[in-house]
């Protein structure tokens, strides 16, 4: 069952989804220090492999050395070039192709500067790259420009307590992104309720599920829908079946898990799918998709190949799910940029979700921003 018993408020003033101001103070409030979903440890198959994007307006490179996973701001220290120029792919060394300068793999440091003397008084260690926090959990890789290291597992277990185990216990399967003209909350929002089912998605989940089936969990940094699974027998069978197998029972039960702000995470007992909205600018989003299938304590090869096999045609049906959302997404932003507006908006008891969230960012983006002020300002955005 929902947590609300009435209608809900829109918390947020028009503003908040598209003003270039508003997404500052993000960007300075939570943003920047948040721990966001950028890859998976499956596009790191080698020492030297390495993947570059743009994390919240800055540019970065991860790389993969002996011990892990390191993550730099993808400029050299000498004159400013773009370090890594290629979308990913394998290197020897973290090398700036426009002066040869080389850098320490694990921290970043200057390794090798050519014709180092014409530098002179400069002192070992002054310059360097500017690292990037990553934590890896299970199979994904996160990134955090200010974050404090050690947070990523176990704020995963506060917002979801299984997570982590899930993530341990799946294997990846694939990635995929999308650049989409919407500003990001809108994006995680539109994943936060599933009012919109019956619209959107009729040909795919067709129609919301029973209030009766349904439970929202309220957390401090997220929060997490529990619902129905496929209830269909030879579902029930196969899974049932695989699962066993590989020492594993069947809940029958789906999640999606929200943690605050960008990373979001569906799963069943078989499959997983995550998706990261990363904000390019107040009005673009980034978002980055993987999947992964679920494995077991028990070691069926027979057993875990098929579990891949179900969790791939799976990703079909999730893909279409996606591609549907993605292409609203933009309609959505297009009435946001509207310039006259129907009202202040109102969320149901099935989309409290929301609510939650846009509490937990107002609690952040500063103290001039309080239930008042969003009321005087979604006024304001009327007139």
């Amino acid at each position: 069952m929902f947590v609300s018993d009435t209608h809900l408020p829109q918390l947020l003033p028009v503003a908040a989804y598209r003003d270039a101001a508003w997404h500052a103070r993000e960007l300075d409030g939570f943003l920047r220090s948040a721990w966001h979903l950028v890859a998976t440890t499956a596009e790191f198959p080698q020492v030297g492999s390495f993947k570059t994007c743009d994390l919240l307006g800055v540019p970065i490179v991860l790389r993969r050395h002996a011990d892990g996973i390191a993550a730099f701001v993808n400029v050299c220290a000498h004159r400013f070039a773009r370090l890594a120029v290629d979308s990913c792919g394998r290197c020897e060394t973290l090398r700036c192709g426009y002066h040869g300068w080389e850098y320490d793999e694990v921290t970043g440091a200057t390794r090798r500067i050519p014709d180092a003397p014409s530098f002179r008084p400069l002192e070992k260690g002054q310059l360097g790259l500017v690292t990037v926090g990553v934590e890896v959990c299970g199979g994904l890789v996160f990134a955090s420009l200010d974050g404090s290291p050690g947070q990523v597992s176990d704020r995963l277990a506060a917002c979801a307590g299984d997570v982590p185990r899930i993530l341990e216990q799946s294997h990846s399967l694939g990635t995929r992104e999308y650049h989409v003209d919407v500003n990001w909350k809108a994006a995680v929002e539109n994943t936060l309720e599933s009012y919109h089912i019956a619209e959107v998605h009729p040909r795919t989940f067709g129609t919301w599920p029973d209030e009766r089936e349904c439970a929202h969990a309220l957390r401090t940094d997220g929060s997490v829908f529990s619902g129905p699974g496929d209830k269909r027998s030879w579902v029930r069978s196969l899974e049932g079946h695989l699962l066993h197998r590989c020492g594993k029972e069947r809940s029958g039960a789906y999640h999606h898990v929200h943690w605050h702000p960008t990373f979001t995470m569906a799963y069943t007992d078989t499959f997983v799918v995550a998706l990261s909205f990363l904000p390019e600018s107040a009005v673009r989003t980034r978002v980055f998709v993987c999947w992964l299938a679920a494995t077991g304590p028990r070691n069926d090869v027979i057993a875990h190949a098929g579990l891949r096999m179900w969790a791939a045609r799976q990703a079909g049906f999730w893909l279409r799910v996606i591609a549907e959302d993605v292409a609203l997404l933009p309609r959505i932003q297009s009435g946001l940029n509207s310039p006259v507006m129907p009202g202040v908006g109102l969320i149901s008891r099935r989309e409290e979700r929301i609510t939650h969230f846009q509490r937990w960012l107002l609690d952040r983006v500063g103290p001039a921003v309080g239930a008042g002020a969003v009321a005087i300002q979604s006024q304001e955005c009327l007139s």
